[in-house]
């Protein structure tokens, strides 16, 4: 394996679900149709840390899914997560300790 990151394990179920299974937590999922809210939140700890997540929050604004950039299947629910209505990738590059709202899209 080559990276820590890859120990967390994403699939986008056939009921339009994104599951998340990390090691030695419980694991965590989320229909796309609850979803409220797609964030990328980044931090300082890389280059040895995970410092880029994605946070998949319900509508009542609860954090369900949580996931580092480089997850195994990060590619398959980002490319259902782009289906979403005005989504847009923010915050990629940052190396602070920020949060970066990717849907729905924040008003200009």
């Amino acid at each position: 394996m080559k990276h820590q990151e890859a120990r967390f394990v994403v699939e986008v179920t056939p009921d339009d679900e994104i599951v998340c299974r990390a090691p030695k937590q419980a694991e965590q999922r989320i229909q796309i149709a609850d979803l409220g809210a797609v964030y990328v939140e980044t931090n300082d700890s890389g280059p040895w840390g995970a410092d880029v997540w994605w946070l998949l929050n319900d509508r009542a604004g609860e954090t369900k899914v949580t996931f580092p950039q480089m997850a195994t299947g990060e590619e398959a629910a980002l490319k259902r997560l782009r289906l979403l209505p005005g989504f847009e990738m923010r915050g990629m590059n940052s190396t602070e300790d920020a949060r970066f709202l990717c849907w729905p899209t924040p008003l200009s």
